[in-house]
């Protein structure tokens, strides 16, 4: 090997000082560097696992937010159907009330008139009986004495009395 220019103690020297360079750089500095790498990787992989999970949670949760979201329209649209029938019932109801006062009012102003008819019958009444009573005086006082008209204006104003209270029972 010498013809080549080789030294075999300087070679074995120099495949010695390799191994231990190996050596050193594979403890201190290839096991380190496989390691962080390895742990990158498990981190990468991690983050990766954990990104899928979390838009899987995202979606459910978009999931089930368009359910509560459908829900509660469901629920809006229910009570304002809720609330439509009980207007249309307090409607009925202000309109049967409505109508049994208006009945009220309405039999109150018959009675009432019932009674001013009636009154003003009886007023009328009178009124010509008293009339009746004067007319005959004044015809009578020429014709006939005081007793005979006396007499005769009984009679008729009793025969007037009794007409009026059987117009009065009609009523």
């Amino acid at each position: 090997m010498d013809k080549l220019g080789i030294e075999p103690t300087l070679l074995a020297a120099q495949v010695v000082n390799f191994l231990v360079i190996i050596f050193v750089l594979q403890k201190l500095l290839y096991k380190p560097i496989l390691t962080m790498l390895e742990k990158r990787r498990r981190e990468i992989a991690n983050g990766v696992e954990l990104t899928a999970k979390l838009k899987d949670e995202e979606e459910k949760l978009i999931v089930k937010q368009e359910k509560a979201l459908n829900k509660a329209r469901e629920d809006a649209l229910a009570i304002i159907e809720d609330a439509k029938k009980q207007a249309k019932e307090v409607e009925k109801e202000l309109l049967a009330e409505a109508h049994v006062q208006a009945a009220a009012i309405i039999a109150r102003a018959k009675q009432e008139a019932e009674e001013t008819h009636k009154s003003s019958k009886k007023a009328i009444a009178g009124e010509a009986i008293d009339l009746a009573v004067v007319m005959a005086k004044r015809l009578l006082s020429s014709v006939m004495g005081a007793k005979e008209q006396h007499a005769l204006i009984s009679k008729r104003v009793k025969d007037l009395e009794s007409w009026a209270a059987r117009e009065e029972k009609k009523s």
